[in-house]
């Protein structure tokens, strides 16, 4: 929105131009993306599970849970050399960075089920705990010759667990993949429970990976991998653009006749609006600008629907039309502005009382001294306005 001065002939504020022509153009191609268009794979090694019943039953939910996810981030170490008095950056190291995983605690527990499955394949503890005596003060060598049981990392863990972790990024149809290639996880924290707590339960994991590769493509079902093949709603959009060809619009050809009736009422009453009850004249201008607008809206289909009826518009006599009732020959504002369409304002005369002497144009023009009606050409000139655009 900009405001400009007639009498100095300056924009104060700056419209909104500048960043419509930086968004809005080449089907937003430059448009800022959103942070919560986003999805997750995870490559789950079934050969380091135990069952694979996780996996066949629950991969593609696993990936649904995320409730946030950091992208990659990287630490280059650079070294500054002095050559021949010539300064020259050399890198020395580049380390992907460590990043952190929200997940919901979903009443299945399947993310629970996840971690666990990762525990007992790196650690040999969880399973262990349930040997008898593994876990009593003499369990040591120094106290028997064998063992009850394998401990920490002897468990003959050799392939990785997570083959990899797929971070999708989407945005008009298209996607962006940060994929991490044999991540594990540095730290899991189940967070806390509480009787005064009463948002939902999640869990924190941050994970570490060894190197990050990118690719990008359209959207389709399953691609990105698991995306709108499980728990998603196929049903078309009432709301869905028209036929191929047409632009896109909120109003979508199969909604019309649904939101037409509404449409029309939000017509109908924002010229009810402009016409108040004591009488006040209204433009036909902009009931026809309300009516062109309902009429772009429903794309033409406004003589298919009953029970309404509209006011036309005139682009000339605009002072003194006056919009008559609904449902008569007199609601067609412009069509006959010879009409004789009264009120109890437009026929009384100011000085007599007298009701029944027809108003005469110049009762009906703005006071003078306003933007509508200055009081001279000079006033014209010098009057100081400003308006909004």
């Amino acid at each position: 929105m900009s405001s400009y001065n007639l009498r100095s002939g300056t924009t104060i504020l700056r419209d909104q131009q500048h960043a419509d022509h930086l968004f809005n153009v080449d089907q937003f191609r430059l448009a800022p993306k959103h942070s919560f268009l986003f999805h997750v794979a995870f490559g789950i090694n079934r050969v380091a599970l135990g069952n694979a019943t996780l996996v066949q039953r629950h991969s593609e939910e696993i990936n649904m849970l995320v409730k946030s996810i950091d992208l990659p981030n990287y630490k280059i170490n650079t070294q500054v050399l002095n050559q021949y008095n010539r300064k020259k950056l050399v890198q020395s190291t580049h380390t992907p960075g460590e990043i952190g995983i929200k997940f919901h605690d979903d009443n299945l527990g399947v993310i629970n089920q996840l971690w666990q499955a990762y525990y007992k394949y790196y650690y040999a503890d969880p399973t262990t705990a349930w040997t008898p005596g593994a876990y009593e003060r003499n369990a040591t060598k120094a106290y028997s010759s064998a063992m009850p049981g394998k401990y920490g990392f002897d468990n003959g863990s050799t392939r990785p667990f997570f083959n990899y972790i797929k971070i999708y990024q989407m945005a008009r149809h298209e996607y962006v993949l940060h994929q991490l290639w044999n991540p594990m996880i540095t730290s899991f924290n189940h967070n806390k429970v509480a009787y005064s707590e009463t948002g939902v339960h999640d869990f924190d994991m941050k994970i570490q990976y060894e190197a990050v590769s990118y690719d990008a493509g359209d959207i389709s079902d399953g691609n990105p991998e698991g995306f709108g093949t499980s728990h998603y709603d196929h049903t078309a959009s009432p709301i869905a653009k028209g036929p191929a060809g047409n632009s896109v619009s909120f109003v979508g050809q199969t909604a019309l006749n649904s939101l037409g009736g509404g449409i029309l009422n939000n017509v109908i009453n924002t010229v009810g609006n402009y016409q108040n009850p004591t009488g006040l004249i209204l433009g036909s201008l902009a009931v026809g600008a309300a009516v062109n607008i309902g009429a772009k809206l429903l794309g033409g289909a406004i003589s298919g629907l009953s029970g309404f009826s509209f006011p036309g518009a005139s682009l000339t006599n605009s002072s003194n039309t006056q919009a008559g009732t609904a449902g008569t020959d007199s609601a067609n504002i412009g069509e006959n502005p010879a009409a004789d369409q009264t009120s109890e304002y437009d026929n009384a005369s100011p000085n007599t009382g007298d009701e029944n002497t027809e108003a005469t144009p110049e009762d009906t023009e703005a006071p003078v001294g306003t933007p509508e009606n200055p009081s001279s050409a000079e006033d014209q000139d010098t009057a100081d306005y400003s308006y909004d655009f």
